[in-house]
């Protein structure tokens, strides 16, 4: 088989400085140069046991032979193979997002049930005219009627978040996580739930899943950025608002204004600390256009 070579124009310098722990990554994003297109899942597993192997030789063979063998020797080639099925997608944005939205596709559909879709489409109707009691049965005979479909779970945690049950509210965004892990509506719904209970650690973790899984999202990075305003850790806030307020602003979203109120809170904090030099120096850094006459 032809053996990629486009790995040569990211490798260091001197390959004899080379780690080991280099080599799930070198190994990945050449996988990931491998695959041009993706044209359905199947043709993603075929590129896959294609490019892995030449992955492999490609990589590999720019070492020299001590290190080869002392690969081999100490039994490293598994722990490497496995550290690279464990760690592709991180390297690879292309696969992760095909990955990601085939499972959204398959996730968030209707369901094949009737009595789940009618039961479903009553909790939306309830839920709509402020009946909430209402939305939550319907929405739990909609799970009974179809115990798979994740749309009720979210729905559910929705209504009670609403009515201010926020214990409920994780419950069953967590009903929802548990059969789809990578579900963005209950990793964001959930961390909002998570955070009117100030449980502000398991709300970081649902957006430090929401950044790692959907990075193109900015709701992971506006979450992170409010969660660190209300634990007074004031710099990380403004990076990770400036960071989300650049995909709000690029994508015209009407929650830039959102991330635009989050900013000036954070500068009033800085500036109570004598900090907002450093307000304005990351500001720059990011990118992000300050207009000085319009902070207070």
């Amino acid at each position: 088989m032809r053996k990629i070579i486009s790995i040569c124009f990211i490798l260091p310098l001197f390959l004899n400085l080379l780690q080991a722990q280099d080599l799930p990554r070198l190994i990945s994003t050449e996988i990931c140069h491998c695959i041009d297109t993706i044209e359905n899942m199947d043709s993603l597993e075929a590129k896959l046991d294609r490019c892995f192997p030449d992955a492999i030789d490609a990589v590999f063979g720019l070492l020299d032979e001590n290190m080869q063998e002392l690969l081999y020797d100490e039994g490293n080639l598994d722990k490497i193979i496995d550290e690279v099925y464990e760690k592709f997608l991180s390297y690879c944005p292309k696969v992760r997002k095909f990955i990601l939205d085939d499972r959204e596709r398959s996730f968030y559909k209707m369901s094949d049930s009737q009595k789940a879709r009618e039961y479903f489409e009553a909790g939306n109707k309830a839920f709509d005219s402020k009946d909430y009691k209402s939305a939550v049965k319907f929405f739990l005979k909609a799970i009974k009627a179809d115990p798979q479909w994740v749309l009720p779970y979210d729905n559910l945690g929705l209504t009670y978040r609403t009515m201010g049950n926020y214990r409920k509210a994780v419950k069953y965004y967590g009903k929802s996580l548990q059969k789809y892990p990578e579900g963005r509506i209950a990793l964001q719904n959930q961390a909002v739930a998570y955070t009117y209970l100030n449980d502000f650690l398991h709300a970081m973790s649902n957006y430090d899943q929401l950044m790692h899984l959907y990075p193109e999202n900015p709701e992971g990075y506006f979450g992170t950025a409010l969660i660190s305003f209300m634990i007074k850790d004031y710099e990380r806030a403004l990076e990770y608002a400036l960071y989300s307020h650049k995909i709000y602003v690029s994508s015209d979203s009407e929650h830039k204004k959102d991330s635009e109120k989050l900013i000036s809170a954070i500068y009033e904090k800085m500036k109570e600390q004598g900090r907002d030099s450093v307000f304005y120096e990351k500001a720059k850094q990011s990118g992000v256009n300050i207009i000085y006459d319009k902070i207070p």
